[in-house]
């Protein structure tokens, strides 16, 4: 068994030490042992994004050394923008009032670090981000790969900024050209966040800042809830904590700037349906009290158990 000192803290029931596990992705260190496995195998559209009915998230690692986090069937690009493409965005833009609030949260954290200027944010969705910037005076770039979530994009924006439907590495942006670049729940699903990382780096201005809010192991909902913790999800291929993030962003020859925690806006409908989802205690009856009445639809404040890190180029 891990000893309490492992994860800071007594980790999940379900860690063990195993030989015979792949090298961690973030330093190569071959110190990995299982955080979670619920057995769950399979990477589908279906039970992707916000609509999804299986929750099962497979097979979770952890290094003892950095601290990260990772599923151990990873997805190449290639398969990850497919399924992308087909997700039903259904529950996710019931959500509209809640991710916008959420959105401003985002924007005053950038604004904290740069007044103004050029931004792209990665994974945009549709559109929420964007749109405040937009509103608050930033030349603003959007990167999705699902066409639907484009299309909603590009409508809330009405021409102030342009929406590229792709990834971000086929999207042909020009380096050094951005004054902050954003990845709002983005870095947890992509295959090589290192390689990604680099990248996002690359097309930064000289001074320019990298945002980005990631799934936290080490937070206190990851080890009060263990298995049913809600990020626990099967697109989500990589979890952090202060240690592995603040490395990620070194090797990517970032400047580490701050770290913090911010809470997401959802529907009380919204936030008992995930938990019950995950078999929390009494979501299910607090479900069917609230769906489809007025108490529903109140938006709240929800800390999930993520942080955000923020790193600025070298100038």
């Amino acid at each position: 068994m891990v000893t309490p000192s492992a994860f800071g803290k007594q980790p999940p029931p379900t860690a063990e030490v195993e030989t015979g596990l792949p090298a961690c992705p973030l330093c190569s260190r071959q110190d990995v042992e299982t955080y979670s496995d619920d057995r769950g195998r399979q990477l589908a559209a279906s039970n992707l994004g916000s609509s999804r009915q299986d929750v099962s998230h497979g097979k979770i690692l952890r290094c003892r050394t950095c601290g990260f986090g990772f599923r151990q069937l990873r997805p190449t690009d290639e398969e990850l923008s497919r399924l992308y493409r087909q997700l039903d965005p259904e529950v996710y833009e019931r959500e509209t009032r809640g991710r916008l609030r959420t959105a401003q949260r985002h924007l005053k954290i950038v604004q904290r670090y740069v007044a103004g200027g050029r931004l792209v944010d990665v994974g945009c969705a549709s559109g929420s981000f964007l749109r405040c910037a937009a509103d608050a005076g930033w030349s603003v770039v959007g990167v999705e790969p699902a066409q639907t979530l484009c299309a909603k994009a590009k409508q809330l924006l009405s021409g102030r900024g342009d929406i590229l439907c792709t990834s971000l590495q086929q999207a042909g942006l020009a380096p050094s050209s951005f004054d902050a670049l954003t990845l709002w729940d983005v870095l947890e699903h992509v295959p090589d966040p290192l390689e990604f990382m680099k990248y996002c780096a690359s097309l930064l201005k000289p001074g320019g800042y990298l945002f980005a809010n990631v799934p936290d192991l080490d937070s206190r909902q990851a080890r009060f809830l263990g298995e049913r913790w809600p990020l626990l999800l099967a697109e989500h291929l990589n979890y952090f904590n202060r240690r592995s993030l603040k490395f990620c962003g070194e090797r990517a020859q970032l400047q580490w700037v701050d770290f913090g925690r911010r809470p997401a806006s959802f529907s009380l409908e919204y936030v008992f349906y995930r938990l019950a989802q995950h078999h929390v205690l009494g979501a299910t009856l607090s479900h069917r009290m609230v769906s489809g009445n007025f108490l529903g639809g109140i938006s709240i404040p929800v800390f999930l158990g993520e942080s955000y890190g923020v790193w600025s180029r070298p100038a």
